[in-house]
């Protein structure tokens, strides 16, 4: 999957989430939600996902076989093999149609989104730990006391700033808790409140994950969606630390410590990326939900394990694979270059319409035109005769040193495809945006 397709399934995701979030929010534990973000981060950042016959995507693939065009022109699928020729050292074809993606202008706008993004958010970082260096240690016997009772396998320092208004956390292997030089240093309760608040931050490693949404924004800057995970995402943290705190004390704590949040919020800091604090974004929607928090239940958990697993299953996995699959078309294509025998899909020459190719398969495939094609084995003769002597790769050969006798063996082959066109058979340029594999379909039969 390429950047485009995972950011156009990961606002699926973000979509479904956020749905579930707005319906659920003080029905579900907290951590629910950011079980779910990580699912959405996950989609956004790994390249490539499980198929499912419950998903999302099955479901629009059933829809579109449904209105597909029909026809009554007999095809043969006759054979699905490998492009024999290709790039030294790389496993794609060496023809004209070979694209290297930073070249093109939109690869090029998004790279230098992604690089003005990240540069935003470094740059601001910079200048806000700039400033955290001027803090000072807290000479406080109620602080000395919370670090011996509290003790983390990570050296965690609490400090004071003049620079700041409200507490926050930073730092992913040393965190540091920095408050606000001007707190209210003999009232214990609310330090206690804050201190646990912070150290929820601590054992979770926010930061980290606050890290890990700055560059899932980087790299889909051109996303609104992403934008508005990170946002809700960011409330999620927040939530999911109040709603520890309120559990670690007790539910009769709800209405101080709401209005402690409520004097904090309304000293705002400035912006502070990859840092833990108590931003007055979303107060109202912070102190609703410490208000509505009850004692999570045996139902709860449950309902949110249940939840967490159906959107996994219907909007974070892709279509199933159904009759003519990627990975059916190599099994046959390694099959047919090894034994030079013309086969089918599987099962040997399957003979089918226009109507049954299409519903059988749910792969997207470009066909060559005979000029196409024409030019381009003129331009991949000349590119074939280059690579003489050097190291390449396929699926079928794997590592090999091109000879003279390898460049002839494939021309002849690419000559055979050039006068299969001419004579009526369908070549896939493309399936699914690869030119990894062949597909041949004969009109005539």
């Amino acid at each position: 999957m390429d950047v485009v397709q995972m950011s156009l399934s990961g606002t699926v995701l973000i979509i479904a989430v956020v749905i579930v979030r707005a319906l659920t929010l003080h029905k579900l534990p907290k951590k629910t939600f950011l079980v779910l973000w990580s699912v959405v981060i996950c989609r956004l950042l790994i390249p490539f996902s499980i198929p499912s016959p419950l998903g999302f995507y099955t479901g629009l693939d059933m829809i579109k076989q449904v209105f597909k065009e029909t026809t009554t022109t007999p095809l043969a699928i006759t054979s699905a093999i490998p492009y024999v020729g290709a790039v030294p050292d790389a496993g794609h074809p060496i023809g004209t149609d070979t694209t290297i993606a930073l070249t093109s202008p939109v690869a090029a706008i998004w790279l230098a989104g992604m690089c003005a993004c990240a540069l935003f958010f470094i740059v601001a970082y910079i200048k806000c730990r700039r400033e955290f260096s001027t803090s000072l240690p807290v000479e406080n016997d109620f602080i000395a006391r919370w670090l011996r009772d509290h003790p983390q396998r990570r050296t965690v320092q609490i400090r004071q700033s003049d620079r700041i208004k409200a507490p926050l956390t930073y730092g992913i292997f040393q965190p540091v808790v920095l408050l606000p030089q001007k707190m209210d240093w003999t009232d214990e309760t609310r330090l206690r409140y804050i201190l646990t608040h912070e150290f929820v931050h601590i054992q979770h490693f926010d930061t980290l994950i606050k890290l890990v949404l700055i560059s899932s924004l980087c790299i889909h800057w051109f996303n609104p969606f992403v934008w508005l995970m990170c946002v809700l995402a960011n409330r999620d943290i927040e939530l999911s630390c109040d709603e520890t705190v309120v559990q670690t004390f007790g539910e009769t704590i709800k209405s101080a410590y709401a209005m402690m949040l409520v004097s904090m919020e309304e000293k705002k800091n400035a912006l502070t990326p990859l840092v833990n604090n108590f931003s007055k974004n979303a107060i109202e929607e912070r102190v609703v939900s410490i208000m509505k928090m009850k004692k999570t239940s045996l139902v709860g958990i449950i309902l949110a394990l249940t939840l967490v697993v159906g959107v996994l299953a219907v909007f974070a996995t892709t279509a199933t694979p159904d009759g003519i699959s990627r990975e059916n078309i190599q099994k046959a294509s390694d099959a047919t270059y090894a034994s030079k025998v013309k086969i089918g899909i599987n099962e040997g020459i399957k003979w089918m319409n226009v109507e049954e190719f299409k519903k059988a398969t749910t792969l997207d495939v470009v066909w060559w035109t005979y000029d196409e094609y024409k030019t381009w084995l003129e331009q991949e003769k000349l590119n074939l005769q280059n690579a003489i002597g050097k190291k390449t790769w396929n699926s079928t050969d794997g590592w090999f040193v091109w000879t003279q006798e390898k460049v002839d063996k494939t021309i002849r082959i690419y000559e055979q495809d050039l006068r299969d066109i001419k004579n009526g058979m369908m070549i896939s340029k493309t399936v699914d945006g690869s030119n990894e594999v062949m597909i041949k379909v004969d009109r005539k039969k």
